[in-house]
C-alpha cells in the first residue's frame, strides 16, 4: 500500500519540480535543459510536460534569441496565482520611499508601473518637488509599443504575449512612435539584452522616460520603474548614471517586493 501511494506521489512530485525550475529560469527552458536538470527519462519528460501544457500550467515557446528552438515557460494560470500574492496597497506603501528617494537623485518624477492582464497600467509616482509637473497619471495604461514602462515589462513576458498585445493597429502618437510590430518585437529584445527601456517622445512630443524592470524570483517581471521628464532637460544627461540610478531603485523594489510574497 505504502509502495503504491509513493508511486502515485511521484508524477505529481515530477510536475512540480520542473514548475519550480521553470519560476526559477523566467525565461524559460527547452525540453532537453528539463530532461537535464531534472534528471527524467524522456518519455516521462514529455508526458509530465503534456500533463501541465493542458493544465494551463506551462507553454511552449519559440524562443527567437535563438533561432526556431523552443521553451517551456509557465503557463498563464500558474502566473496569474502568483501574482494574486501581491497586496496591491502593501506594493504601493514600500514603493513610495524608494520612488521619492530616485526622484530626488535624479532630479525627475520617477513612478511604477504594473502588467495587469495584458496592459501595462502606472501604479504610483513621486515628484522632486511638491510644485514639480508629475507627467504622469496614476492608474492610466500605457501603450505596449511606446511607453518605456510597457517595453521593460513585455521585454521579459512569453512571446505568446507579444503576439496577443502586438496583434493589433499599434497607434502612431507621434511621428517617433514603431508602429511596426516587428520592429517592436526587435525593441522588446533589446531592452532583454540592456536591461533598461527608453521611450525618446514615442507618446508625447517633447517628453522622455527611462524604465528597469523589477526582477521577482517567484514570479518574473511585472512591475517597472521609470524616469520621465522634458526630452531637452532629459537629453543632456547622460544615459549612464540614470540608467545606473533606475538598476538601484529596481534592485531595492525587487528586496521590498519578495519581502511582501515571503509575508503573504
Amino acid at each position: 500500500m505504502e509502495e503504491t501511494e509513493k508511486q502515485g506521489r511521484d508524477p505529481l512530485e515530477r510536475q512540480l519540480q520542473i514548475l519550480e525550475l521553470l519560476v526559477s529560469h523566467p525565461q524559460g527552458r527547452s525540453f532537453t535543459d528539463i530532461r537535464n536538470d531534472l534528471n527524467l527519462p524522456k518519455a516521462s519528460t514529455s508526458r509530465l510536460l503534456k500533463t501541465l501544457a493542458s493544465a494551463g500550467c506551462v507553454q511552449l515557446e519559440k524562443n527567437e534569441s535563438i533561432g526556431s528552438s523552443a521553451i517551456y515557460v509557465l503557463g498563464d494560470r500558474i502566473r496569474g496565482m502568483l501574482r494574486g500574492i501581491m497586496d496591491p496597497d502593501r506594493t504601493v506603501t514600500v514603493a513610495h520611499a524608494v520612488l521619492h528617494e530616485l526622484a530626488k537623485e535624479a532630479n525627475e518624477t520617477a513612478f511604477l508601473s504594473v502588467l495587469r492582464g495584458d496592459k501595462v497600467e502606472n501604479l504610483v509616482m513621486a515628484s522632486p518637488a511638491k510644485d514639480a509637473h508629475g507627467y504622469v497619471n496614476p492608474g492610466r495604461v500605457v501603450p505596449a509599443h511606446a511607453a518605456a514602462a510597457a517595453k521593460a515589462i513585455f521585454a521579459y513576458q512569453p512571446e505568446s504575449v507579444w503576439s496577443r498585445v502586438l496583434n493589433q493597429p499599434l497607434a502612431a502618437l507621434t511621428e517617433k512612435t514603431i508602429t511596426d510590430p516587428e520592429k517592436v518585437r526587435e525593441e522588446y529584445m533589446r531592452v532583454r539584452d540592456k536591461g533598461i527601456a527608453y521611450c525618446r517622445e514615442e507618446i508625447d512630443s517633447g517628453l522622455m522616460a527611462i524604465a528597469a524592470p523589477v526582477h521577482l524570483k517567484e514570479i518574473g517581471v511585472i512591475y517597472a520603474v521609470s524616469i520621465v521628464g522634458p526630452s531637452s532637460r532629459i537629453r543632456n544627461l547622460d544615459e549612464e548614471p540614470l540608467d545606473t540610478m533606475l538598476r538601484k531603485a529596481a534592485r531595492q523594489l525587487s528586496t521590498a517586493f519578495e519581502r511582501v510574497i515571503l509575508s503573504a
